[in-house]
């Protein structure tokens, strides 16, 4: 069932088996695995079935370290969470991103890849996708021809991580989900299940605990201009990002001053984002045979543009020897078109045109009269300066025009290093309920901008050894204009709206929230999903292992509730609205 939390009756209690806070990929792939079952379901979704700026507004909060999104942008608050923004990319993470690498500080998993890999296949009909293969010569044969080839590398098979003759750089596919928005996909199914109730417009405001914080009892959730209400449940799970999942521990600290489960000051470390770095221009020597597969912007216009393109995308990763000879961490690097930033910074600018200097129109879109003011004043040059730009791509998207030449930047997106500086906290300033905002302080260590340096820089000496693509200008052989574009790359730090890293899944407690499980240590009851439990984050996308993971954790929470009774009460919820 789906229902408006704002028309539930201010001070009830609803009772049920499990509680999952968030309707994200994790929150919905739970509830999904459950509908149907034995075993009562709350779901407490903070937004509604569609975008709404005053909603969104609630995530906003204050940024303090390297530039980065608003908060208020990066993140979707409405069912679907942020699959509702998703690109579709997916991949398993890699065989080393789960190992223990002596030159990457906090890194080993406390789960062995191949117990993960049966919730990875199961992950692929979640989220759309085709057969569960990786390799690259599967689908060669499927999409492959004279306009669709690999760059021809030692390390050709990709077979999700090491090349066959032990190359430097390996072709890595990624299957491409339509995407699957899951709030619109699965809010049919989530609805007819008769044990699942989820609340829409429910925002929670913390947990409470028993006296001992060794379990939490009940939930608060509140709603904008209309009722509160507590939930409780024999099993919780925070299902709300890599931010929101450490400031609602972090809210919670009536029995714990630091926040619950934050004995060792370990809630909101390591908040990481995939950086990404940019080289100086380069061109394909054979343009037509490789730019399909591997310039990402081509693939992310015309799939905007509904034009046809292949079901995967390449992207060319360092070697797991070649990590381990350089002590570089994982990376993926793409294609992107010349033109590919300034057309996205014309749509940027358009979509600030909505942003009226009006007090509603402000409240609606989450910002503030002055910052819109200011947005509104840079949006006529911004489109303007970026025009060409914007025309060329969308003609260039549209028609694809196989004699036209390019310049392209190699964009790499990077591991990032667990960095515990880099951190998620409370900020002084408080939501409409009267709970701190969250204060975002994302920094990168000199390990990770060394680490980007010299892959690009390996990469850049492979392909042009190989004749694979060629260099303007004084950069073609290493000179010193070369050297400044790469100092100014290195200064211009991208990102990929992954939130991750701030509840890090560890077997001790002293150096992680949650544990092989997800369970938080030291409270019985109570689970982390998403990526926030991430010890280190691979360079692939985050999505498919989000969703790995929740499918892992349902199986055992579900194991847990059955284990407690023999026979389910009836559930409690529809009686409390």
């Amino acid at each position: 069932m789906l229902r408006d939390a704002r028309h539930v009756l201010n001070g009830t209690h609803i009772d049920c088996d499990l509680c999952i806070v968030g309707g994200g990929a994790a929150g919905l792939t739970m509830a999904r695995e459950l509908a149907g079952g034995t075993c009562s379901v709350v779901l407490l979704e903070g937004g509604g079935l569609e975008v709404d700026g005053i909603s969104q507004a609630l995530y906003a909060g204050r940024n303090v370290g390297l530039p980065y999104e608003r908060l208020t942008t990066a993140r979707s608050r409405y069912l679907g969470g942020s699959t509702n923004c998703w690109g579709g990319f997916s991949r398993p993470l890699e065989p080393g991103d789960f190992v223990r690498r002596p030159w990457i500080p906090g890194s080993g998993w406390p789960i062995a890849r191949e117990a993960l890999m049966p919730y990875y296949e199961r992950s692929q009909e979640v989220l759309g996708l085709g057969p569960f293969d990786y390799g690259n010569g599967f689908w060669m044969e499927r999409v492959g021809g004279p306009n669709a080839t690999l760059f021809p590398l030692d390390g050709v098979d990709g077979q999700m991580g090491g090349g066959m003759d032990g190359g430097d750089f390996e072709n890595r596919v990624a299957q491409l989900s339509p995407p699957i928005r899951m709030g619109e996909a699965y809010r049919a199914e989530i609805g007819r299940a008769a044990n699942i109730t989820a609340f829409l417009n429910a925002n929670v405001t913390g947990l409470e605990t028993n006296a001992t914080a060794s379990a939490v009892e009940r939930v608060r959730v509140r709603t904008l201009g209309g009722p509160g209400f507590t939930v409780g449940a024999r099993l919780f799970v925070l299902c709300c990002g890599g931010i929101e999942n450490a400031r609602i521990l972090l809210l919670s600290n009536g029995v714990q001053a630091a926040g619950l489960g934050n004995g060792n000051d370990l809630v909101g470390r390591c908040f990481a984002d995939h950086p990404r770095f940019k080289t100086g221009p380069v061109r394909l020597t054979q343009q037509r045979q490789h730019r399909r597969l591997y310039d990402v912007s081509l693939c992310l216009a015309r799939r905007r543009l509904r034009r046809p393109h292949p079901p995967v995308a390449l992207a060319l990763a360092p070697t797991a020897e070649l990590q381990a000879r350089h002590e570089l961490p994982n990376s993926r690097t793409y294609l992107v078109a010349s033109y590919h930033s300034g057309a996205l910074d014309a749509f940027k600018a358009m979509r600030d045109l909505r942003l009226l200097p009006s007090r509603h129109r402000c409240r609606r879109f989450g910002v503030s009269e002055d910052e819109a003011a200011s947005l509104l004043r840079n949006a006529g040059p911004r489109i303007l300066r970026s025009l060409p730009q914007l025309v060329h791509a969308l003609f260039d998207s549209t028609i694809d025009p196989g004699w036209l030449p390019r310049r392209f930047t190699l964009e790499t997106v990077l591991e990032p290093v667990p960095n515990p500086d880099s951190r998620v906290t409370l900020d002084h300033a408080t939501d409409p309920f009267g709970c701190n905002l969250p204060r975002v302080d994302w920094r990168l260590t000199d390990q990770d901008r060394r680490g980007a340096a010299e892959t690009q820089r390996l990469l850049r000496e492979e392909l042009l050894r190989r004749g694979l693509i060629s260099v303007d200008g004084d950069g073609e052989d290493g000179g010193e204009g070369d050297a400044e574009r790469g100092a100014a790359a290195m200064a211009d730090v991208g990102w990929c709206w992954h939130h991750m890293g701030t509840t890090r899944m560890h077997e001790s407690p002293r150096h992680g929230v949650v544990d092989a499980d997800g369970r938080v240590h030291g409270v019985g009851n109570l689970y982390v999903a998403g990526s926030s439990v991430f010890p280190t984050m691979g360079a692939d996308h985050p999505t498919m292992t989000i969703v790995a993971l929740a499918l892992r954790l349902t199986d055992r929470v579900a194991a847990l509730l059955q284990d407690e009774r023999s026979s389910p009460p009836a559930p409690a919820v529809a009686a409390s609205l």
